[in-house]
């Protein structure tokens, strides 16, 4: 294959066009093609792929001015051409809009014929004379169409602005947009069975950029622009850290688990999770990780070894099929449940265009089926931690409440040593944002603070009296 960061972002896209799989199942399918490219090149394909899948809906209605033709009329690759290029125009600075056009054309000559080659050159230079002239285009009115205003000028799906505007409103739905447009830092969760958080910043430091411990996980820490990709690091390579989202440590702050408990995680993956759970027993104990996918299982086994941790026995199983006699009951179980990924879209850009207003009904209600199951593996007096990495009520409320009227023997556990960190670091730094609401949940939003959205609720099963 050609060393071209341009094709290779191509094949990618329309590869995950073609699939529900997610995006970093996709990269990972396309890994070596990428690591072929010099390190320069491979940025670019990189900015490439999520610059075009987080502003995909702006650059279509931009494209559409241009052409005479409806873009879902065309084919796959040679919109994603188009697409390409005019994320170069829009929001590529140093390339100049000369070499995104004839970039595209040679794309275009690779996948199809002579006359799409043409058809694309015409649009692309008459959206590049336009785009040098100006490169503010007038939008819907923000008044008279408030949610195609924000649908296009944000680059979201018009029914998740819908959904958004209805429950925050105007002002609150853009600067959720916004947030998720924004690149996010790299996070991640120092191993502390292998080293502390200033050491690992001490380390790491001289490899990045901006490099800064996370507010409220006290574990975390936060940079940008790596020197080499992270996977490929010394000190990943030698199991001192995870990569995870800020919110999802503070998650497993709220589990607690203790060293020597018993603890069941009921939907592992790929055991970030499971991970942090073992840090904080202090590798004592027993963790049973859960998951249907034996590949993700696989990959978890294999983490938990660079990790340093030996604590963990995986069951290749659907939380559904496991039964009681199978596992004694628990004394934690966390339900990290499959949700829409909504709440981590700024990081995952082709959720927004995979997930449908049915995917997050569907969802719930697997959600609700999943919670329930793992509920009878909790020992009385026990502990279950539902987590989404979805900020939708139907994922978030709806799916507790629901379990509520059916499993009376649980009540949301306020007064936990969990939730009671997170209250005290909030309190000890003035932080504005407590995380913990009214009714107990844990819950973020990507708006106003740097972390993905997430939902957590604690549950105790009623002690035996």
């Amino acid at each position: 294959m050609e060393h071209d960061p341009r094709y290779i972002a191509l094949l990618i896209l329309t590869e995950n066009s073609q699939t529900r799989k997610p995006l970093d199942t996709i990269l990972e399918q396309f890994s070596s093609e990428l690591n072929n490219l010099s390190k320069l090149d491979r940025s670019l394909a990189n900015a490439i792929v999520y610059g075009t899948l987080r502003w995909q809906g702006y650059l279509d209605w931009v494209i559409e001015k241009f052409s005479d033709r409806k873009i879902e009329s065309l084919k796959t690759e040679i919109i994603y051409i188009l697409r390409i290029a005019t994320l170069q125009m829009l929001f590529m600075d140093k390339i100049p809009n000369s070499a995104a056009v004839n970039t595209a054309v040679n794309l275009a000559k690779k996948v199809s014929h002579q006359g799409v080659a043409g058809f694309i050159n015409a649009i692309l230079r008459r959206a590049s004379k336009e785009i040098e002239a100006s490169k503010n285009f007038t939008s819907p009115d923000a008044k008279i169409e408030p949610e195609l205003h924000i649908s296009v000028t944000k680059s979201m799906p018009i029914w998740l602005v819908r959904r958004w505007i209805k429950r925050f409103g105007f002002d609150k739905t853009l600067q959720l947009c916004d947030a998720i447009n924004k690149i996010p830092p790299i996070t991640i969760r120092a191993n502390t069975l292998k080293i502390d958080r200033d050491n690992l910043i001490s380390i790491y430091a001289p490899a990045v950029q901006n490099i800064s411990p996370t507010l409220y996980s006290l574990d975390g820490i936060t940079f940008t622009k790596p020197s080499i990709p992270i996977h490929e690091s010394e000190p990943f390579k030698n199991g001192l850290f995870q990569v995870q989202d800020e919110a999802a440590q503070l998650v497993t702050t709220i589990l607690n688990p203790m060293p020597g408990e018993k603890i069941l995680d009921g939907c592992a993956g790929l055991g970030g999770k499971t991970g942090h759970i073992a840090q904080l027993m202090q590798n004592q104990g027993l963790i049973v990780a859960c998951d249907s996918d034996p590949n993700k299982l696989l990959s978890l086994k294999q983490e938990m070894i660079r990790l340093g941790v030996n604590i963990v026995e995986t069951i290749c199983i659907d939380i559904f099929k496991l039964k009681i006699e199978e596992s004694k009951l628990f004394d934690r179980v966390l339900v990290d449940a499959p949700c829409s990924g909504m709440g981590v879209l700024r990081r995952n850009p082709d959720a927004k265009w995979k997930r449908t207003k049915k995917d997050i009904a569907r969802l719930a209600i697997r959600q609700e089926e999943m919670l329930l199951s793992a509920a009878n593996f909790v020992r009385p007096g026990g502990l279950l931690l539902y987590a989404v990495c979805s900020c939708e009520t139907r994922e978030n409320e709806d799916v507790v409440n629901a379990f509520f009227k059916k499993r009376a023997d649980f009540s949301i556990k306020r007064d936990s040593d969990g939730v009671n960190k997170i209250l005290k670091l909030v309190e000890q730094n003035r932080f504005q944002q407590s995380l913990i609401t009214e009714d107990g949940y844990f819950r973020t939003y990507p708006d106003n603070i740097e972390m993905d959205g997430f939902f957590a609720a604690l549950m105790e099963r009623q002690p035996i009296t």
